[in-house]
């Protein structure tokens, strides 16, 4: 292990052992920022954390943080924190976010977003069973969520739903005031509800699990369908469409660092499987991922279902087509420029030990956000980042991923673990032959002949070179030493005058 690999692990760890945040009762000034009549409040000694309101006219009802009461790990790994007022009938007067580390709520989400979002608890019971996305369906009620941010949505819901069910004993207690058996429609707050959203996204999910498996075969079969030309390139470019179209802006299941930052907390605050089992695609990807990069390393990701990636793939080849031949960086500046991505990488670690609001705002650097979440309805300067990384892979074939990626650079530690090396290479790879190498649109294959596992993208295009009788300078050789064998043995045909 390097020691660069050495370090990085040494601040993943420092991850796991940071605690989660701490939320306390909510302040005076806080819930008269939902409740403007307050005048004062008082702890309630039967549940900790939830506050007894006051005002001129008496009893206005509670208020009680969902940190206190129920923190629920969100898409950062640490949960939102939600000041909630509720009145003496038990009905939601007032929701208000104090504060949270979700990335997608940093850039992205508007203040009016989440105002909007909140005040839709507002006049819902607290024995209400609130879900988004439910409208309609018998038991619920529902709410809208937030364009892009539909876990972290979800999350609060359920926050408010389990903090909210604790709350049924202060109403039971009093006698006409309040619902009777709160407990029992909340009760399904105390879990996420992932499995009716796997329910909801059965049909992508079957497509993507067709899709894996078939990624499977190809990888399984590299042997025979590279020595395919024509087959090998009308599926790749296929599934580069599939990847682009469908994980990317279909079903916005674009991964990204943040997902792995945010999984290291989330074992810092309390692991629940709930939390990541809410996205089902993402989980599915993630979880083929965790086996593909064992098997064969990063780059069968990064070379056939990252949609950023595969977007960046498709141009490159169209512009080849067009006639654009691309430009090379010289080797030494190549290699110098890889690092970009691992100091990126370091640096996200590092500002995620103190705030993962901090690590979001450097996360921009990844595009994916505005280009498959987003689906570029933000800010121009965003728009004109994602475009231009995209108009750059014409000129210098998939740039963003060989320089910026941070998920590649994290991805790439793991690769060296691999189990199988099916890349296929000859003694002559290198030295003299070196076609493969400026063929790698990666420029991952070494001038001695090597190939950069950490770097590779599996696109079996050098696999492609490696069997091609006409353009491998070793294959070519024999090629030309069977035919000439041919040619002598073939029976000379003597042409006779008549």
């Amino acid at each position: 292990m390097t020691r660069a690999q050495l370090n990085l692990v040494l601040l993943l760890l420092l991850l796991v052992t940071a605690g989660p945040l701490a939320a306390d009762a909510p302040s005076l000034a806080q819930v008269q920022a939902i409740m403007p009549q307050t005048q004062a409040i008082a702890e309630v000694e039967e549940i900790p954390g939830v506050v007894a309101v006051t005002g001129q006219d008496g009893a206005l009802g509670y208020a009680y943080t969902t940190g206190s009461l129920a923190p629920i790990s969100a898409y950062s790994g640490k949960p939102v924190n939600t000041l909630v007022g509720v009145n003496t009938e038990g009905v939601v007067s007032g929701v208000k976010i104090l504060d949270h580390q979700e990335p997608i709520l940093v850039i992205g989400v508007s203040q009016a977003d989440l105002d909007d979002f909140t005040h839709q608890f507002v006049g819902k019971r607290i024995d209400d069973r609130i879900r988004v996305g439910a409208q309609g369906r018998e038991g619920y009620v529902g709410i809208d969520g937030i364009t892009g941010a539909t876990i972290t949505t979800m999350v609060i819901t359920s926050s408010i739903n389990k903090a909210s069910a604790q709350l049924a004993p202060l109403f039971s207690t009093q006698a006409g005031n309040g619902p009777g058996g709160a407990t029992g429609p909340a009760a399904a707050g105390d879990q996420l509800d992932w499995t009716v959203l796997w329910l909801e996204r059965s049909l992508e999910l079957w497509v993507l699990s067709l899709a894996l498996l078939l990624l499977l075969v190809i990888l399984f079969f590299q042997d025979w369908l590279v020595r395919h030309n024509a087959l090998f390139h009308r599926v790749r470019v296929a599934y580069l469409l599939f990847t682009v179209f469908f994980i990317g802006f279909y079903c916005s299941a674009q991964l990204s660092v943040i997902n792995l930052l945010a999984f290291f907390h989330s074992l810092a605050s309390g692991f629940s499987w709930d939390t990541l089992l809410i996205e089902p695609l993402i989980f599915v990807l993630w979880a083929f991922v965790a086996v593909s990069i064992l098997l064969w390393g990063r780059g069968v990701y990064c070379g056939w279902l990252c949609p950023f990636g595969a977007a960046q793939d498709l141009i490159s080849k169209l512009a080849n087509r067009l006639g654009f031949e691309g430009y090379r960086l010289p080797n030494m500046l190549h290699e110098r420029l890889w690092a970009i991505k691992y100091f990126i990488l370091i640096a996200l670690v590092g500002l995620s030990l103190d705030s993962m609001v901090t690590a979001a705002k450097l996360a921009e650097v990844e595009p994916f956000k505005t280009t498959f979440i987003l689906r570029f309805d933000r800010s121009p300067v965003f728009v004109a980042y994602a475009v231009g990384l995209l108009a750059l892979s014409a000129l210098n074939s998939k740039f963003y991923c060989k320089y910026l990626c941070p998920l590649g650079a994290g991805l790439s530690f793991v690769t060296g673990f691999r189990v199988f090396d099916w890349l296929r290479r000859r003694s002559e790879c290198g030295k003299p032959c070196e076609s493969c190498e400026h063929q790698c649109q990666i420029a991952a294959i070494k001038p001695t002949g090597e190939i950069n596992d950490r770097e590779c993208h599996y696109c079996l295009e050098c696999q492609v070179t490696y069997w091609d009788e006409y353009r491998c300078p070793p294959m070519v050789e024999q090629r030309k030493k069977r035919e000439r064998r041919a040619a002598k043995a073939a029976p000379q045909v003597i042409a006779v005058d008549s």
